[in-house]
């Protein structure tokens, strides 16, 4: 379980609920008809999903108790398709909001909020309702879910896909995006069209011939301005241009994208106009294996409102952090934000398995991971390649796995972060220059049990300077699992944030229930 903790420290008392295949019938279900006789085939299915938090006052981590104690979202997920027409809604609960969930205050609410009617054909499908949809990368346009950070900016509309040609794949959206639990007041619509090379000229089916697409979007949002200014245009366009090639061992994929002028609150109302560039490339060969990604970007916040006031609301497009995360409790304190004003950087990942029998390798072979990440300021927003001297942040790490025997396996991971404090966090303070050793250990048994200890150390000489951090997970078999972490910090606040849970899963179903301290930062148990 990877779960997102808001900026604001928290002592809470939490359940987690999630129940796979909440149906009334598992697998197939059966109709009955108007005839007796007739039985209609169908498919239903479902998830139910709540987590629960009660919070606690505690003055020695700053956790401050909201007016009502107890804390509660919740989902259910329903679905039921028959032959190439499918349906389904999605109901939210909020009895109100976990602390921190919204960027924003939302007062208790229900509501089916999603909801949608699909026909699907062979080359053909179309969606009315609320949706999800990509176009390219999502730098244009991005519809999607993540429950753990609270964002989810499903379209209300119309969406259509449709294979035109052989070669010729085209998607058209049009609807209102969504912001937290209502729709924006504005209109967006979107096309998107994929060219296959190999299939236009006949090459396919070839080894010796890699596979290439082109492919273009354009997205457009209409907002109307009824203000005196001339400076907001009502309706936003972007567009973008893309090529993907991918070989037998290599793929490499480019993106260059253009936004229209677009003042607003987040950009400090620029006018000037957006871009970016994004180029990904991996190569696998035999037990080595490398990908690279490469991003600029300058004035590329698209959002479905001007007056937002924070980029998880009703965002049109999609701009991820493109560096490594971590499964560390240390390493998620310094976790790096994508800086959408500007910014230009990479990131480089090396994959290489010694093989069993290699005198690095052993008997049952080790796994080394090298990543290196780097993000500094634009140099020029014409020259979208060139680089700034401001350094925003950088991750360098090294991870070796290696397997002893059948049971044991161990891992050490060393990480060296230079984190911008004053940019990532818009606040003021000094940088962070942080190192971080951690290693763990697992130790499987027979009948799915297993024991996992980890220990972290991270040191700095700037903002809370040194932490250290322990975490055991014990299996006890299906379908039983517990968990005890600590994470102290010594040499500034001699805080404890501990947490103690424990699980139980059962096919589908899962519950859990816990109790302790948490910070800011990714709090992972139970695996990614």
């Amino acid at each position: 379980m990877n779960k997102k903790i808001p900026h604001k420290m928290k002592h809470t008392f939490s359940i987690h609920i999630f129940l796979t295949a909440f149906v009334l019938f598992v697998g197939h279900s059966f109709l009955l008809a108007q005839n007796q006789n007739d039985y209609i085939k169908g498919h239903f299915s479902g998830s139910f999903e709540s987590i629960n938090q009660y919070y606690l006052k505690d003055n020695k981590i700053g956790a401050l108790v909201p007016p009502d104690k107890y804390g509660s979202n919740s989902f259910l997920k329903l679905d039921y398709n028959y032959g190439k027409f499918s349906t389904g809604i999605q109901f939210e609960s909020y009895l109100p909001p976990l602390l921190g969930y919204f960027p924003v205050p939302v007062d208790n609410q229900n509501k089916v909020i999603n909801k949608y009617f699909k026909y699907t054909d062979d080359k053909f499908s179309v969606q009315v309702g609320d949706f999800y949809e990509q176009f390219g990368s999502g730098l244009i346009f991005r519809a999607f879910e993540n429950r753990q950070i609270g964002i989810n900016n499903a379209i209300e509309g119309f969406n259509i896909h449709a294979d035109v040609t052989r070669f010729l794949k085209l998607k058209a959206v049009y609807g209102r995006t969504r912001k937290i639990l209502e729709y924006a007041n504005s209109v967006t619509r979107g096309l998107d069209a994929e060219i296959s090379i190999n299939k236009l000229l006949f090459v396919t089916n070839r080894e010796n011939i890699p596979d290439m697409t082109i492919g273009g979007s354009y997205v457009s949002r209409y907002l109307a301005y009824t203000g005196p200014s001339d400076l907001f245009p009502a309706t936003v366009g972007a567009f973008s241009g893309r090529v993907d090639i991918t070989g037998k061992n290599f793929s490499i994929n480019s993106e260059y994208v253009e936004k229209g002028s677009d003042p607003h609150g987040i950009n400090q109302y620029k006018e000037a106009k957006g871009k970016a560039v994004l180029i990904n490339a991996t190569f696998t060969q035999k037990n080595f294996g490398a990908t690279f990604t490469a991003r600029s970007l300058y004035n590329m916040d698209f959002m479905a409102e001007r007056e937002v006031e924070f980029t998880s609301i009703a965002p049109v497009n999609y701009l991820p952090a493109l560096t490594k995360q971590h499964d560390y409790l240390t390493s998620n304190i310094y976790v790096y934000n994508t800086q959408v004003k500007g910014e230009a950087g990479f990131q480089t990942d090396l994959f290489y398995q010694c093989k069993p029998g290699s005198t690095l390798g052993g008997k049952y072979g080790t796994k080394i991971s090298i990543n290196y990440a780097l993000y500094n300021s634009i140099g020029d927003s014409i020259n979208m390649l060139s680089v700034g001297d401001k350094k925003y942040f950088r991750d360098a790490n090294v991870e070796i796995k290696k397997k002893w025997n059948k049971q044991f396996e161990t891992t050490l991971g060393i990480q060296q972060i230079y984190y911008n404090t004053s940019v990532i966090q818009s606040v003021s303070g000094s940088d962070v220059n942080a190192f971080v050793i951690a290693a763990a250990g697992i130790y499987k048994f027979k009948h799915q049990k297993s024991v996992r200890v980890r220990l972290e150390h991270l040191s700095a000489k700037t903002d809370n300077k040194n932490l250290v951090s322990g975490l055991t997970e014990i299996a006890l078999g299906s379908p039983f699992a517990i968990y005890m972490s600590d994470l102290y910090n010594y040499g500034k606040t001699n805080n404890h944030y501990y947490n103690i849970g424990a699980s139980v899963t059962k096919k589908g179903t899962r519950f859990s229930l816990g109790y302790g301290k948490q910070r800011a930062g990714l709090f992972c148990v139970g695996g990614i």
